[in-house]
């Protein structure tokens, strides 16, 4: 009965949204009074889960790290390209930016896993709902596999690469610069296999612009899982980074700096995001980062209840 009431009450609490969107005056809610102070959603309260052996309360979610230093990361992502002049990359202050429409989502950094920023995130959003797991749990548990890159040499071609789907498995080794991803269709499919027994279901959404997604789903304390680059940086695409699909006539051309981020609010010159290599609550340009989402072709994954 517990779990029917949790889920009841994240249902009602999503319904809720209709409300407030009658009260926004403008595209973006009144100017006045977002300036005037922050707006925050703090989540469902104790959703239990049925992978517990016992009816106990959840555990809470992962306290959020202290603030980052200007620093990047010594294990930042190979191919990584440092931030332009002007775009917003602050260090984390770990609480929302004054005047910033946001959730308050757990923050986990990617530290330990360069490459695992599409999991970070995954685990970013299941802690926002109760559930408590860790990128690297997400794969020994088998809720996502990887797959490796491998190399056959071909009489025509030369050597010609080989690897798996990336909408189905996280291609590479996330604990190394070295390791390369997944797209929103390996990210839901890991969601779904978690959420099995849970009253909750993983959603891709891909396709809606990151202006929609903050209207349909961060302003109902949802938060979304996206695609852009690292730093909001222009992708690079390279001959160097083209691999078949084993056993099909398929072929996937990786970009680099591609990079993973849990959306969680908005101003009116910038989306805010929990970004796994830079800290919480990370500004970057609304122009900007929409567009580097379409280069990536507008992924966004999220969570339901029933």
């Amino acid at each position: 009965m517990k779990r029917i009431a949790a889920a009841l009450l994240a249902a009602l609490t999503l319904t809720s949204c209709s409300l407030a969107d009658e009260e926004l005056s403008s595209e973006y809610g009144n100017e006045e009074e977002t300036s005037a102070q922050t707006y925050v959603f703090t989540g469902l309260p104790d959703i239990p889960s049925l992978h517990a052996d016992t009816e106990t309360e959840p555990a809470s979610a992962p306290e959020e790290p202290a603030p980052s230093s200007d620093t990047p990361s010594e294990t930042e992502p190979a191919e990584t390209v440092p931030a332009a002049e002007g775009t917003s990359v602050p260090a984390s202050s770990g609480t929302p930016p004054e005047g910033v429409r946001c959730i308050e989502a757990p923050y986990i950094s990617q530290d330990g896993a360069p490459a695992g920023c599409e999991l970070v995130c995954t685990s970013m959003l299941l802690a926002y709902y109760g559930f408590n797991i860790t990128a690297d749990e997400l794969i020994e548990q088998g809720y996502i596999t990887t797959a490796r890159v491998d190399t056959y040499e071909d009489a025509e071609r030369g050597t010609v690469m080989f690897s798996g789907d990336p909408n189905k498995e996280f291609i590479g080794d996330p604990h190394t610069p070295y390791g390369y991803g997944c797209f929103s269709g390996a990210i839901r499919s890991c969601l779904r296999r978690y959420l099995e027994h849970e009253l909750f279901d993983a959603v891709d959404i891909s396709g809606i612009s990151l202006k929609d997604l903050c209207m349909e789903y961060i302003d109902c304390g949802e938060p979304v899982i996206i695609w852009a680059s690292v730093d909001m940086e222009p992708l690079v695409a390279s001959e160097a980074n083209i691999w078949e699909i084993e056993g099909t006539d398929e072929t996937v051309e990786w970009k680099s700096n591609e990079h993973c981020f849990l959306l969680v609010g908005y101003d009116e010159e910038n989306f805010c995001f929990h970004d796994p290599q830079r800290g919480a609550y990370t500004l970057y340009p609304r122009e900007t980062a929409e567009a580097r989402y379409r280069e990536m072709g507008s992924q966004a994954v999220t969570i339901h209840p029933w």
